[in-house]
């Protein structure tokens, strides 16, 4: 996500490769930020946790888990009476480091930055906000669970591949789009087990809203086809706008082609770090396509 270096950088390097004489350029180390990605939502508490990493210098990179150990980590409730909203500071909680949760510290073990509580259970509709102590560095975001949407109806046909020996499944869903502004993230997964350890454990993910295709019934097709077969785990979330025009940010920023492309704005809704605190409005469906 770390994408400030621009090409006049690269240019540069191939300028003085091109000469004869060797010169050695020394370019300092980027300064490592803070991300932060923090989940929310109201009915699958594995998927209720903040991961906290930083951002690694590119041309030296550290392809282990930069996770960030020893944070303080709270989530606060409140409610909203007009245009203002009142934290209920008795709600705090803290989520703690996992590797300090008996049991959950075997089940994701070599993993470091992520905090969860059990006892956290968030509500849809309640805002809530997010504060971070590492060190000297604070961090902080507000974000709130939208209304869910429900999947409807699924269904697929199947199709033979042109080699003849694979069956394809092509599926679709519908769902019921409401007369507000609705934002959507939807997560694809294909294992036996529904239960995502992180939202990064899904196999895909697409961002879309309702600009074109408001206030009714509206289907969603996958025109790449799954296996005869899959068991596949359908999470379609409600987010709020500034949330999902992060993960747009980011979906572009990963697609673009590398740090020596032109820089892109990723558009944090945290303040004091790179990231975001998504509140997800979660429907979700399990079918085997057979």
């Amino acid at each position: 996500m770390q994408l400030t270096k621009t090409y006049s950088c690269f240019a540069l390097l191939l300028l003085l490769c091109s000469c004869e004489k060797e010169i050695t350029v020394n370019l300092p180390p980027s300064k490592p930020s803070l991300v932060v990605e923090a989940s929310i939502n109201q009915q699958f508490p594995n998927l209720n946790y903040v991961y906290i990493s930083r951002t690694v210098d590119y041309f030296n990179p550290d392809l282990s888990l930069n996770g960030v150990s020893n944070a303080q980590v709270f989530i606060t409730s409140g409610s909203v009476s007009g245009t203002d909203t009142t934290w209920n500071e008795g709600s705090r909680i803290q989520l703690f480091d996992i590797n300090n949760i008996p049991g959950v510290d075997s089940l994701l073990q070599g993993f470091t930055g992520i905090y969860f509580n059990p006892l956290l259970i968030p509500q849809v509709g309640v805002p809530y906000r997010l504060d971070i102590e590492v060190g000297s560095e604070k961090i902080t975001g507000v974000t709130s669970i939208p209304k869910v949407v429900n999947i409807d109806t699924v269904y697929w046909r199947q199709e033979l591949s042109t080699n003849k020996s694979d069956t394809n499944m092509f599926v679709t869903f519908e769902f019921n789009d409401g007369p507000e502004k609705n934002n959507y993230r939807l997560a694809i997964y294909t294992g036996q087990n529904p239960l995502l350890i992180g939202w990064g454990a899904a196999e895909s993910f697409r961002t879309f809203d309702d600009s074109f295709i408001d206030n009714g019934k509206r289907p969603y097709s996958f025109f790449s086809p799954f296996k005869y077969g899959d068991t596949l785990n359908l999470y379609l979330s409600s987010v709020g706008r500034r949330e999902y025009l992060f993960w747009e940010s980011f979906v572009e920023a990963a697609n673009n082609g590398g740090p020596f492309a032109t820089p892109i704005s990723v558009k944090s809704n945290i303040k004091g770090a790179i990231g975001s605190f998504t509140g997800y409005g979660v429907s979700f469906r399990r079918m085997i396509l057979r």
